[in-house]
């Protein structure tokens, strides 16, 4: 029998859950605590979980792996994403403190039948915490071909449900969001901060942004379904950075289109980097764009997103705003 996801109350842990405080760490940081010994077999184990990339131009994970010796346990076992890792071994300090936090029921468990354990709220509200514990390389291997993916969309899904209690949960641009849901009939959820930047008379382009970083929201549309033709969608993105944004192209180095799903609706989704074509200012960074067709309102929506953020880390940015986007209703 596998086991299966777990909570703070299955785990024997000595807190209580209502008593914690809020995890600690960036949300996209992932500490790892293992010995020396174990951390090219874990690294590699994990790498396969987390292979997401964005080029922004340079390349930048989407999760951030941060190793650590076991004894700097106590220390980290409050941040937000936990993976406390061994390959059993004699005196071997990982394998040390696996016996040391694990009940010896568990113990035997992970060692005789699944060797990973997720938790959440063990030491810190909010927190996501992962437990492997393998006999051997090749038990900890035979782990991975079957369950990444659920895995990734564990850790994922912990990522959203973080960022939104402050992006779209919390305080909010409410005043923007209706002036846009009474004038233009759609809707989209507006942190705190962000503004409208410029619009067209004919609602056929809204932008919306924020400074420090500059971080852009765009939601364009067209009278018509011309989503059939792969080679329509890319003359039209290609062309649509120019036509509205003016100053701004798309860059063909990294562009990519392909089919996806967004928000139940089949979608085209474009990545890449964008630039300022003037010289005066230069600007650029990574862009993302999901086109679909709306069958009730018969028309095609184009929801386009970019950031310039030099020397940053603009992966956490790209992701809190596809969580932006995708609370988008027409």
């Amino acid at each position: 029998m596998r086991l299966k996801f777990l909570v703070c109350s299955v785990l024997i842990f000595s807190a209580s859950c209502s008593m914690k405080r809020e995890a600690l760490g960036a949300d996209n940081d992932i500490r790892v605590i293992c010995s020396t010994n174990d951390r090219i077999i874990v690294e590699k184990f994990l790498s396969k979980i987390f292979t997401d990339t964005i080029y922004t131009p340079e390349p930048e994970p989407y999760y951030k792996l941060k190793f650590s010796q076991p004894e700097h346990y106590n220390d980290l076992k409050r941040q937000s994403l936990i993976v406390v890792a061994s390959i059993k071994g004699d005196n071997d300090p990982g394998q040390k403190l696996m016996e040391k936090i694990l009940p010896e029921k568990q113990y035997q468990l992970t060692m005789k039948e699944d060797p990973i354990i997720l938790a959440r709220d063990v030491y810190a509200k909010k927190q996501l915490f992962m437990i492997i514990n393998a006999k051997t390389t090749e038990i900890l291997q035979d782990e991975i071909k079957d369950r990444y993916k659920k895995f990734r969309r564990i850790f994922d899904d912990h990522f959203v449900d973080r960022q939104s209690r402050f992006l779209i949960n919390g305080n909010r641009n409410e005043t923007l969001e209706k002036k846009i849901k009474d004038k233009y009939r759609w809707e989209i959820k507006i942190p705190w901060g962000w503004e409208l930047i410029k619009e067209k008379s004919d609602s056929s382009f809204i932008w919306i942004g924020r400074e420090m970083p500059f971080q852009w929201i765009s939601v364009s549309l067209v009278d018509e379904n011309f989503l059939q033709d792969e080679l329509e969608v890319g003359k039209y993105l290609w062309q649509w950075p120019s036509n509205n944004y003016g100053s701004i192209e798309f860059s063909e180095h990294k562009f990519e289109i392909d089919k996806t799903n967004y928000n139940g609706t089949f979608a085209w989704r474009a990545t890449g980097l964008w630039q300022t074509v003037s010289a005066m200012e230069s600007k650029g960074g990574p862009f993302k764009s999901y086109i679909f067709y709306d069958s009730k309102t018969n028309k095609t929506y184009h929801i386009n997103y970019l950031i310039h953020h030099p020397g940053g880390d603009k992966s956490i940015f790209m992701r809190q705003m596809d969580i932006i986007v995708r609370t988008f209703k027409s």
